[in-house]
């Protein structure tokens, strides 16, 4: 292997490789996607949909008994699971539970990469549909959910090609923390994008996986917005990869556009730290 490759060009052509296995996308929650803005849809199509993934609803069944969400009596079928707490929770649990399916690796330092990547993906989603909720852009509640949980996706494939090169490493030398870590960071937006296109997700999921890091934010865009806040939120608290305690998300441009104050927001930051502790044990 040529010793005068960045880490970044090794990355830049793989991803460009027919062989390449890209993380897909279920096609259920591809068709659950489709349906999001139906506020009439009704539950036994919702059933129907999931009924043909049953191991997508056995995952769904899953997180329905967990300590977040669990009742008094066990929830034993879909049909039990909508009835108990509704399509629209029913919803974001097939979403979340389709994408949880791509958190694994092989690869031990990049499992662990990837569930700290899944506890920010998590966060983000709830996050961001709490933002859209009380900030009154209740409607799009179910689509900033899903936003928050691919904003980061692009982070996934580059794991996938650090992976690959985990036998072969650049230069053969072991990839240190802080290399990979920036490659995350520079990289996952451009690629993000990139996969959500090839996963033919509507546009305004791929514009919040590519402008959520940009310099300057569109306001006009709701999306964007709840994911950029609810990314800031996760940040600050250390959810993820990425940790900058000193973040002060109530007084960024995202938060005066949502009209979101500070009380709100620490009420936010309290749900998203119970959750991730619900997640991890």
């Amino acid at each position: 292997m040529s010793t005068d490759k960045s880490l970044k060009d090794y990355i830049a052509e793989a991803v460009q490789k027919p062989g390449l296995q890209l993380p897909v996308f279920n096609p259920v929650a591809l068709d659950l996607q489709q349906i999001l803005q139906d506020d009439n849809v009704s539950n036994a199509k919702i059933e129907a949909i999931l009924q043909r993934d049953p191991a997508l609803s056995g995952q769904i069944l899953r997180m329905a008994n967990s300590a977040l969400y669990a009742g008094l009596s066990e929830i034993t079928t879909i049909k039990q699971a909508l009835m108990r707490i509704g399509s629209k929770q029913i919803m974001r649990l097939a979403m979340a539970a389709a994408q949880l399916g791509l958190y694994r690796s092989r690869n031990p330092l990049c499992m662990r990469y990837m569930e700290e990547m899944w506890r920010a993906a998590s966060a983000s989603a709830t996050g961001a549909a709490w933002l859209a909720e009380k900030s009154g852009h209740a409607p799009l509640s179910e689509q900033a959910f899903l936003a928050g949980l691919l904003h980061d996706v692009g982070k996934l494939l580059i794991l996938r090609v650090i992976e690959d090169l985990a036998g072969t490493p650049p230069n053969g030398k072991p990839i240190p923390d802080q290399v990979i870590i920036e490659m995350l960071d520079a990289l996952h937006c451009e690629y993000g994008y990139d996969l959500m296109k090839r996963w033919n997700l509507p546009e305004q999921y791929c514009l919040v996986g590519r402008e959520h890091h940009a310099r300057e934010c569109n306001t006009g865009n709701v999306l964007l917005v709840t994911v950029r806040l609810a990314d800031q939120i996760c940040r600050k608290l250390g959810v993820g990869c990425e940790r900058e305690p000193d973040l002060m998300p109530a007084a960024s441009e995202e938060a005066a556009a949502l009209r979101i104050g500070e009380v709100q927001l620490a009420d936010l930051e309290v749900t998203l730290e119970d959750q991730v502790g619900l997640l991890a044990a």
